[in-house]
């Protein structure tokens, strides 16, 4: 048997024989884990001692893994095998959709959701789709015509992946960077399963300035693990280059800065280049120097905890917002989000992922 095939059985014996790990993780980490095994420019020994631990190869590095310091850090596995930490209440933010009714009460910090195109044939209007609009795709190229910038992202999507910016200008339809003819672009909206169509955020002229070709996101992470007592204990900032497009994920070629939640600094951006992160003060499109603070910062931490404590059965939450001239608007929540900033993780995080391992650990009775 191949080294390869060996290690594919060790990964599979273990996920399926620890108790509690979700058929979908069982798969993700196996995916991910095969995949970083046969691609990380690590040596075979170190990639061993990841797999043993319960890390990506890559992590080493990005990290700074050692023997004295790994068990600081909650590992890939252990956080894979943490899914989900809301239960049953993670499909109230899972779906964008679903996020849109379930936080009602707080529409003004959410985009305008105009339509939902679940196929060419099945298109619904939303509860801002405002005007005497039908629900064909000439509908919805009409109501584009007229509002001339709006945004379409998948109900169920995350990394920014599927993401258009569709603006109508000199009688063309331009999607991203490519120009449409109107019964191009129809042909384009017949293509779309499980979209919606949103208000195109508009960001603060001050985040806007660092890169004004994405929208300069935050991910604020909120732990409420009692239910009444929400706290912030970390957030970062992510900025879109040309070589992201018109995302800001980092792993497309984004940059990612650090937030002081107290003050709403940010500061020390970087850029990830083969899973590693290396210094990067100024913007390398705008020059911007990638440093300031957050406009409305309290009114962020405040509205985040109200939600926090509007919604008491989810205890996990990444936020992605942007800030606006007026506050902030969420264009997702995150229930299981990624842990690409682990190893900076604060006291609070850590210590509530390992309080929620063992608590599944021992549920299950696994050692």
């Amino acid at each position: 048997m191949s080294l390869f095939k060996k290690f594919w059985n060790k990964i599979l014996c273990y996920c399926y024989g620890r108790k509690g790990f979700s058929n979908y993780f069982v798969t993700f980490w196996r995916k991910e884990m095969l995949k970083s095994y046969k691609n990380s420019n690590v040596s075979k020994k170190q990639k061993k001692w990841a797999f043993r631990k319960g890390f990506l190869p890559y992590r080493i590095k990005q990290y700074g893994l050692t023997n004295e310091n790994y068990k600081n850090i909650i590992s890939d596995r252990d956080y894979f095998y943490l899914y989900p930490i809301n239960c049953r209440y993670s499909s109230w933010i899972d779906d964008k959709l679903t996020t849109k009714y379930i936080l009602a009460p707080f529409d003004e910090f959410l985009p305008k959701y105009y339509y939902h195109i679940l196929e060419a044939d099945k298109i619904f209007r939303l509860k801002d789709c405002k005007g005497d609009y039908g629900v064909s795709v000439e509908d919805v190229a009409k109501f584009i015509a007229d509002n001339k910038k709006v945004a379409a992202k998948q109900a169920d999507g995350t990394y920014g992946i599927g993401f258009y910016r569709i603006q109508y200008k000199n009688g063309k339809y331009c999607v991203n960077t490519n120009e449409y003819e109107y019964n191009e672009f129809l042909e384009f909206l017949q293509t779309l399963d499980n979209y919606i169509i949103t208000e195109f955020v508009e960001q603060h002229p001050d985040i806007k300035k660092l890169n004004p070709c994405s929208v300069n996101t935050i991910r604020v992470v909120a732990i409420n693990e009692n239910g009444n007592n929400p706290i912030i204990p970390f957030a970062f900032m992510r900025i879109g280059t040309q070589k992201s497009g018109f995302v800001d994920n980092v792993a497309q070629g984004g940059m990612v800065a650090k937030i002081d939640v107290d003050t709403g600094r940010f500061h020390s951006a970087e850029t990830l280049a083969n899973h590693v992160y290396y210094e990067g003060k100024y913007h390398p499109d705008t020059n911007e120097k990638i440093e300031g603070y957050i406009p409305n910062w309290n009114v962020v931490l405040k509205g985040i905890k109200d939600i926090c404590n509007y919604c008491p059965q989810l205890k996990w939450l990444g936020f992605d917002i942007a800030v606006t001239q007026e506050g902030f608007l969420i264009i997702e929540i995150n229930s299981h989000q990624g842990l690409h900033k682990a190893h900076e993780y604060p006291k609070e995080v850590n210590e509530f992922l390992h309080k929620e391992l063992k608590l599944k650990k021992t549920k299950f009775n696994i050692k």
